[in-house]
């Protein structure tokens, strides 16, 4: 069997970054000149709120990127997935389902993410496999390949 690698496509990972790029900096610059305004006249200051914003747009900005930069290469042994500050190689003998799944943040919005069940353990997040609010065809070949692989690795 040949190897089979599995990530996002030039085109969507130029589009992530940008889009990331775009909404730390709006947020920066709220955090740099509107909130310490808006805080002037009160006994509490736009440091606190300034906090509480990177606090939850950083761990965010993080795990978009960790998901869109990584990729799963299926080989005979098993899936080696790597991600910004990970490596590993899951075997096939350990994997019992592969599925997509629909994921909703606030306000609503989607987007899909592939998982590979195994047999001990939570499921895991193939990156590579990433699908905005509806699942595009990339997405679903993607799903498909490492059905077919797994259903081929299985004895």
């Amino acid at each position: 069997m040949e190897t089979v690698r599995i990530a996002l496509s030039r085109r969507r990972r130029r589009s992530l970054h940008l889009g990331l790029a775009v909404l730390t900096l709006t947020l920066g610059l709220i955090a740099l000149f509107v909130l310490p305004g808006a805080y002037a006249h009160s006994t509490s200051s736009g440091r606190t709120a300034t906090t509480v914003l990177a606090g939850i747009w950083l761990p965010t900005a993080f795990y978009v990127m960790n998901r869109a930069n990584g990729t799963t290469t299926l080989t005979p042994a098993g899936m080696r997935i790597r991600t910004v500050v990970s490596r590993r190689l899951i075997p096939w003998h350990t994997v019992t389902r592969v599925e997509a799944q629909r994921r909703t943040g606030r306000g609503g919005v989607a987007w899909y993410v592939a998982r590979a069940h195994l047999v001990h353990g939570r499921p895991v997040v193939l990156p590579g496999a990433l699908a905005d609010g509806r699942q595009d065809e990339e997405f679903r070949a993607a799903v498909e390949a490492v059905e077919r692989y797994w259903e081929r690795a299985r004895p």
